[in-house]
């Protein structure tokens, strides 16, 4: 084809073998030649007069159809078409199909959306945990009276810690404390067991390893419970639970609590907290892959080049990724009810729609950085970074958004993680329903749109 002209039709040995010539671009070169000298003889030819055209025209049986000149297109120019304001599913449809069809074909596209949660899942969920265990401790008992013994019991008698051998020295107590044998070594110096027996104030030593400070204060609480429950079976044995002198001790029962999580086990609070990660993480990277491929590729000639909308173009492309981070989220549900034992106590309903609203919002994310983004690497590098930074610190993961002030609490509460965070802990571990939630899944979906409308004016339907 020429300027909108079909020169020849069939196949290339043809096209070489009818033109006499060596290679099927000299046969294409000779009918470009022999076209552009038709081209010329027409041109060269004076145009009729009006009497003569008229008497052509009465010889004429029928007039002959005319045929509007071919479009030509200039080279270096790119090839535009004007958006159709009219919105048509059909075209919408046709991205998605196409979209879809391209994810199927390609096995690490999907290894990554499916596998790739699962691993996070169960690397979060068993390698990160802020449960505190079977503290290994130690005793140097100087005194070695049935009194010393008894507080040492306390010890041995409770899940939080493991008795390892007798300390003999202050030097192998450092010793031991500072090659991380020992979390708590307890110090039992000489008269302990005298000054409990004449109601004198005994003193003991707890030396705890405070190079992780969460685990060090953590264990400090464990170590002051079982103190106070001693120092109050002791007063119930000399006065009596109701005895005047025992109501500060003896009388007073003090027990600690924690409501929706009364085990108090790390894992009720990282399955819920590691899903509203990996829902933001995965489903954004893939939807602003999908933008940034057609442009390394060229393929976004063809949004450039058709009548289809740009809200077409986007719906289209993300429509295929909100299903997968859909079918992404049933996965990580069965893996936290059958491996992790959590179960959403609330409203199972609740949790998929703010599921499918927060997909949707973050889906909208991945394709507003593609059109800000023209590699794919620096797509991803950069739906990584804004993804993971204001999740992890400002959307409720490691500090309660309500506790935060100034400008954390804004950065949190402008992501979507801080408002489908609620949803998630709400559901699987305090039992809230629609009524408790609605709010946050309507904020989700106003950044849903809000995403949108913003892919929507950065998105180029002509080339620069």
């Amino acid at each position: 084809m020429h300027r909108g002209r079909v020169l020849a039709v069939g196949a290339p040995k043809e096209l070489v073998a009818e033109r006499g010539s060596a290679s099927l671009e000299d046969a294409f070169i000779s009918y470009l030649m022999e076209a552009a000298k038709g081209e010329e003889k027409r041109k060269a030819q004076p145009a009729p007069q009006p009497a003569q055209a008229a008497r052509q025209g009465k010889t004429q049986s029928a007039p002959q159809p005319t045929q509007a000149a071919p479009p030509t297109i200039s080279p270096g120019k790119p090839i535009q078409s004007r958006a159709s304001k009219r919105f048509d599913p059909g075209r919408l449809w046709a991205y998605a199909r196409r979209e879809t069809m391209e994810l199927l074909r390609d096995p690490i596209r999907m290894a990554f959306a499916f596998v790739g949660p699962v691993l996070l899942l169960l690397a979060f969920g068993y390698g990160i945990t802020f449960d505190v265990e079977n503290l290994k401790y130690a005793a140097f008992d100087q005194d070695q009276t049935p009194e010393s013994r008894r507080l040492l019991e306390s010890f041995s008698g409770s899940h939080y810690f493991t008795e390892r051998p007798p300390i003999s020295s202050i030097d192998e107590l450092e010793q031991r404390m500072r090659g991380g044998e020992l979390a708590v070594a307890v110090e039992i110096p000489p008269g302990f067991g005298r000054d409990l027996t004449n109601l004198r104030s005994p003193e003991v030593g707890f030396w705890i390893d405070g190079a992780m400070p969460f685990r060090g204060e953590t264990t400090k609480g464990y170590v002051t419970g079982l103190m106070l429950r001693h120092a109050q079976d002791l007063a119930v044995e000399r006065v009596g639970p109701n005895a005047a002198s025992g109501v500060s001790l003896g009388g007073l029962r003090m027990e600690d609590r924690f409501r929706y999580n009364q085990g108090f086990k790390s894992v009720f609070a990282m399955v819920p907290n590691v899903v509203v990660m990996i829902l933001i993480l995965i489903p954004a990277i893939m939807a602003t892959i999908a933008v940034v491929r057609e442009k390394e590729t060229g393929s976004i000639a063809n949004f450039r080049s058709t009548p289809i909308s740009k809200f077409e173009f986007l719906m289209g492309k993300e429509f295929p990724y909100v299903i997968i981070g859909m079918l992404t989220f049933a996965i990580l549900l069965l893996i936290s009810f059958v491996v992790f034992h959590v179960p959403v106590k609330g409203s199972i309903g609740a949790l998929a729609l703010g599921a499918l609203v927060y997909v949707f919002s973050t889906c909208g994310f991945g394709q507003l950085v593609s059109t800000l983004t023209r590699t794919q690497v620096a797509a991803v590098f950069a739906t990584t970074i804004l993804a993971i930074i204001p999740t992890v610190n400002f959307s409720g993961l490691l500090v309660p958004v309500s506790s935060l002030t100034g400008q954390g609490r804004l950065i949190g509460l402008m992501f979507p993680a801080a408002w489908f965070q609620p949803i998630s802990v709400g559901t699987f571990t305090k039992g809230l329903s629609y009524s408790d939630l609605w709010f946050n899944a309507l904020v989700l979906a106003l950044f849903g749109v809000g995403y949108l409308i913003a892919a929507h004016v950065l998105l180029r339907k002509q080339e620069t």
